[in-house]
């Protein structure tokens, strides 16, 4: 047995123990109740002061046992460590003897191999299964058997007529049966158990593994954005370097002349330049999880001065429909941008041919929440693809032109943000993608029809 298993079991006896103790309180107060009751009213034997002692017994012992388990996980909670399962064993096996012994004082005051106490001898047989090891239970009904018998014995109460001879062995053997059926029962739970911590373990693995391949494909789609986006990159950073070469070549051959604000100009060429890196740097970056309140407006403004280094996005008329009661929303800001990204991108993509291309950037508030819309003119989306839009891999676009998962992890990550997205599209008159933000970071929004590819994202 491992570590982690004999952790368990220890934290599972414990518990137990602390079980059994609660409700011995309750057995100890029932038993001076109850002879208290049988000394004013009901008469029926002829030593209640003998009860009220063994109920105030089993209180005292209770008591002691209640200070001891407490005492030893107290001291051992400070370290951080369980009681050793050999300790709470020992525990549980004077708990067992005592009851016991409590049990056949009863016995014998009652009627002996008469008495109506003889059942209660079942309840503490089940307690000593799911206390002790298995073997041990056994033990438990041999010590419960012997002291019912050597009571009898000593009492002058053994059993002389054939009729309670077989009471009696009947009650000996329900007394074995029922350590075994309850042996067998909590060691087909106990089976049970461990096999589903097994399978959670392995669900847990297999979840964190789906975990990391998504963020692997998000930071794959990144990957194919900036890509898309890398002649404009490249065309943005060539202006600033071309200015600075010119200004430099003139300071080269006219050293003696003073170009006003030369410096300042280099600086100025030099600022772009780093800009745009960052710009690159700060998209690529792997997201780090961590939600902020951030503006709809400036999120869909940042995104914007992302696209513009595709070069697609030159001869397109943008309009911005930003509205200033837009609320803040509690997201992750780079999953965020990265959505709407996605979204131009694809607007793009439908919108190529077109011959005067018009995309539409909305904002509006959406109760407590944000909303955003990115609508195009473009060829729109067939009603039969519309069902499988967000489903990965799913693409209309030619063969090696889209890897299909753009808006699948749209989808994706604007589940995990607590939103929803939705889309409506004509054909021939292009579509519209609307986003729902709460503002809390927790969704409010019913689940849209459809289909839902949160298994694979």
């Amino acid at each position: 047995m491992g570590a982690e298993a004999r952790g368990q079991r220890s934290s599972l006896l414990l518990a137990q123990l602390r079980w059994f103790i609660s409700l011995r309180w309750v057995v100890g107060a029932t038993v001076i109740v109850g002879a208290l009751v049988e000394w004013q009213w009901l008469g029926w034997y002829s030593s209640p002061g003998r009860f009220v002692g063994l109920g105030l017994a089993i209180v005292g012992y209770n008591a002691a046992l209640y200070a001891a388990v407490r005492g030893a996980s107290g001291a051992r909670a400070q370290r951080r460590v369980l009681p050793s399962a050999a300790w709470l064993i020992t525990v549980a096996w004077v708990q067992i003897l005592l009851d016991l012994g409590c049990l056949t004082l009863l016995t014998l005051s009652t009627g002996g191999g008469y008495s109506p106490f003889l059942g209660f001898y079942v309840f503490h047989m089940v307690f000593a299964s799911l206390l002790l090891p298995r073997r041990m239970g056994y033990a438990g009904a041999l010590a419960a058997t012997l002291m019912v018998g050597g009571g009898l014995a000593l009492s002058g109460q053994w059993p002389t007529r054939l009729e309670a001879w077989l009471i009696l062995a009947g009650w000996a053997v329900t007394v074995f049966l029922t350590v075994y059926l309850t042996n067998r029962i909590t060691q087909s739970l106990r089976r049970q158990h461990r096999r589903l911590v097994r399978q959670n373990r392995r669900v847990s693995i297999m979840s964190r593994r789906l975990k990391a391949q998504q963020d692997a494909m998000i930071q794959h789609e990144k990957m194919v954005a900036l890509g898309q986006m890398a002649a404009g990159v490249a065309h943005e950073i060539t202006n600033p370097l071309a200015s600075m070469d010119s200004l430099l070549e003139l300071m080269q051959r006219h050293p003696e002349r003073d170009v006003p604000d030369r410096i300042a100009t280099l600086r100025e060429q030099a600022r772009r330049i780093k800009q745009i890196m960052q710009q690159m740097t700060t998209f690529a970056h792997p997201s780090q999880g961590r939600s902020r309140a951030v503006g709809v407006n400036e999120v869909v403004e940042a995104a914007l001065e992302m696209v513009r280094f595709d070069q697609r996005i030159r001869p397109v008329e943008i309009e911005r429909r930003f509205s200033p009661q837009a609320n803040d929303v509690q997201v992750e800001s780079h999953a965020m941008e990265q959505v709407i990204i996605n979204l131009v991108l694809n607007a793009l993509d439908a919108m190529e041919g077109s011959r005067e291309p018009r995309l539409i950037l909305r904002t509006a508030r959406d109760g407590d929440g944000g909303l955003i819309e990115v609508s195009d003119n473009g060829r729109g989306i067939a009603p039969e693809h519309l069902s499988r839009l967000f489903e990965p891999f799913f693409t209309t676009k030619p063969v090696g032109k889209g890897t299909g998962l753009g808006l699948a992890i749209s989808y994706s990550l604007v589940r995990r943000l607590g939103g929803r997205i939705d889309v409506t599209s004509e054909i021939g008159k292009g579509a519209t993608f609307t986003v729902r933000w709460p503002a809390g970071g927790r969704s409010s929004y019913p689940r849209e029809a459809g289909p839902a590819p949160d298994s694979t994202f």
